[in-house]
């Protein structure tokens, strides 16, 4: 999979939740109030993903903030892990996914419908790098999930790093897979798309043109020379994460912040990807930058 650098590409930042649920499955508010809610918290991309439904959820969107309609689904996964959630976006109202239907099938059928899947949670379900590459056509995954925190298995970045190690370049999201409020605006990605449409917003994530984020801000990440650079909001670390054993850190000294953090593409092998985490410790990633 080919990803763009989205700090190198023309468009503007949107703020989205892309995995939330509502009363239509097991969450605990309404399609419309949830999407009021995150109207009023400033966001500019929602979908809603509910348990193998695909509700009505576009009406309630207007010029300042974009619904794309999806669903969660729940097919097995090959060598005794949980089951796979694919969290499917911009799916049809109405469309289905049989239950008899394997991962890869319904990948191929959300993609036939106009759609792509992010693999959700794979902390969480238990999957490990196994599980990970039986299936192909995920565009990304889930590197947070504020749901999942309440078991302390929100974080699947190492799950990341072991896709990114065997060349499954993907994106990561960060996400609330909202059900109550107590999973609400705790993980966010920040879209850069060249307009507030469903084409544009689904052509930048299937081009990996995003970042995940609980907090920080990253303002650029670019490869300059010999160098790669970063600039960012306060930040107490900032990490370049490499293969393997491959990167570094920067931190910022006993009371400080830094905002730019620099490394020599010497100490990097085959791709870097970017942590930033701020006074509070919570964290921003890029998506991997290949190195040629």
């Amino acid at each position: 999979m080919n990803l763009v650098n989205p700090f190198e590409q023309r468009g503007n930042w949107y703020k989205a939740n892309l995995h939330c649920h509502t009363t239509e499955s097991d969450g605990d508010t309404s399609v419309e109030d949830r999407v009021e809610q995150y109207r009023q918290s400033g966001y500019e991309v929602l979908a809603i993903t509910d348990h193998e439904l695909v509700s009505d959820a576009a009406k309630y969107g207007d010029g300042d903030l974009l619904i794309l309609s999806g669903m969660e689904s729940h097919p097995p996964c090959p060598h005794g892990g949980n089951l796979y959630h694919l969290v499917c976006l911009n799916v049809p109202v109405g469309f289905k996914l049989p239950d008899h239907y394997d991962a890869e099938t319904r990948i191929v059928m959300v993609k036939h419908a106009g759609g792509e899947v992010i693999l959700g949670h794979p902390y969480w379900c238990g999957h490990n790098i196994n599980h990970l590459l039986a299936i192909d056509g995920y565009i990304g995954i889930e590197v947070y999930n504020a749901t999942c925190s309440k078991i302390g298995k929100a974080l699947s970045s190492v799950q990341w790093d072991d896709l990114l190690d065997a060349g499954r370049f993907v994106g990561a999201v960060a996400t609330d897979d909202t059900h109550r409020g107590r999973d609400m605006f705790m993980g966010w990605t920040m879209i850069k798309a060249k307009s507030l449409t469903t084409e544009a917003i689904m052509d930048a994530l299937r081009n990996g043109c995003y970042y995940g984020s609980c907090g920080p801000v990253i303002e650029k990440v670019a490869v300059k020379g010999a160098k790669i650079l970063v600039e960012c909001s306060d930040a107490v670390e900032v990490h370049f994460m490499s293969k393997r054993a491959h990167g570094l850190s920067v931190y910022a000294g006993e009371g400080g912040t830094i905002n730019e953090a620099e490394c020599d593409l010497g100490a990097l092998e085959r791709y870097v990807r970017v942590e930033v985490v701020d006074g509070k410790g919570l964290r921003a990633w890029s998506n991997p930058i290949i190195l040629v």
